[in-house]
């Protein structure tokens, strides 16, 4: 029994991506789509419209400095932590790497990329412990670029964002809680089976 609980802890630790380390946090924003210029049809691909509600997750690691990437090389952001888009909503390419989170003048702003898009916003209090559930960001679009199409640009420019989940473990991709799910069937069948 002791070798099936083990088991079975390593698989939650292993597909659960987040759950032993918190040391990064995930804010998931919602709105909608305000205006779209979709030189690169990025959007139209995506079937994203005006008025589209759309969802997006940011990772924001306060032990970490946040940085940029230009020319191949990496630049540290000073007075800065490392942020990145979790998940968009635009699939091309992010173009340049962006991703930290930082104060200017009186509020917090952000560029985070991933491989497929970036997004800017600002706006949301002077200090970092004012994004809470029901914060409204003041201003944000998300970019990308299409790297087949001329590096043709894509930009949803986007109204009424507000957070609406802050949580110290990633959310679980469908295939990860898939996994969990039938490992823990599998445990219980193993167990029914062998101690009928």
């Amino acid at each position: 029994m002791k070798k099936i609980f083990a088991v079975s802890l390593l698989v939650i630790l292993l597909a659960v991506p987040g759950l032993a380390v918190a040391s990064s946090y995930y804010v998931t924003l919602e709105g909608t789509v305000g205006s779209i210029q979709d030189g690169a049809g990025l959007a139209s691909s995506a079937n994203i419209g005006v008025g589209a509600n759309v969802k997006y997750v940011l990772e924001i690691d306060t032990d970490r400095t946040g940085y940029t990437i230009k020319n191949g090389k990496i630049k540290n952001v000073n007075n800065s932590y490392f942020s990145t888009l979790y998940a968009g909503v635009l699939s091309g390419d992010a173009g340049s790497q962006n991703n930290y989170l930082k104060e200017s003048n009186d509020w917090y702003s952000a560029l985070a990329t991933n491989d497929m898009s970036g997004i800017n916003l600002t706006n949301w209090g002077s200090d970092l412990e004012d994004l809470t559930v029901g914060t409204k960001i003041g201003y944000m679009h998300e970019y990308s670029y299409s790297s087949s199409n001329n590096w043709k640009y894509t930009q949803l420019n986007l109204q009424d964002m507000t957070v609406t989940n802050i949580s110290n473990v990633a959310p679980t991709p469908i295939p990860g809680a898939a996994l969990i799910m039938l490992g823990g069937l599998g445990v219980v069948g193993f167990v029914r089976r062998k101690f009928s």
